[in-house]
């Protein structure tokens, strides 16, 4: 896995790699939780997942709650995942990394 925490972009990026499930989630889940809380913006680069169950999409939801998450690159299997448990209503979905760092930052302060 990899984290832009000094990019080009205010917003870090993270691209977790591989399958994130219940046995492999934990060192994507830490360092998701760490970003976080520090930054009112995340950004998740999915292409290199090959797999998500609903231990992924925990993850995911818990991040919501904490900042304006903002996923790019979503492969087919995890757009399976989030089309059947119909996230495509609360998560922000990104085409491309550049789309998710030019998006303005919400002004509500919310996540």
């Amino acid at each position: 896995m990899a984290t832009d925490d000094a990019g080009t972009t205010p917003i870090p990026v993270i691209r977790p790699v591989g399958d994130l499930d219940f046995a492999t989630i934990e060192p994507f889940a830490e360092e998701l939780q760490q970003l976080s809380t520090r930054h009112r913006a995340v950004i998740v680069d999915l292409a290199d997942v090959t797999f998500g169950d609903s231990t992924f999409l925990n993850t995911i939801i818990s991040a919501e709650k904490l900042t304006e998450l903002r996923l790019v690159n979503i492969p087919d299997v995890i757009d399976r995942v989030f089309t059947i448990t119909a996230m495509y209503d609360i998560l922000n979905l990104y085409p491309a990394l550049d789309a998710a760092q030019k998006a303005p930052l919400r002004s509500d302060g919310t996540p």
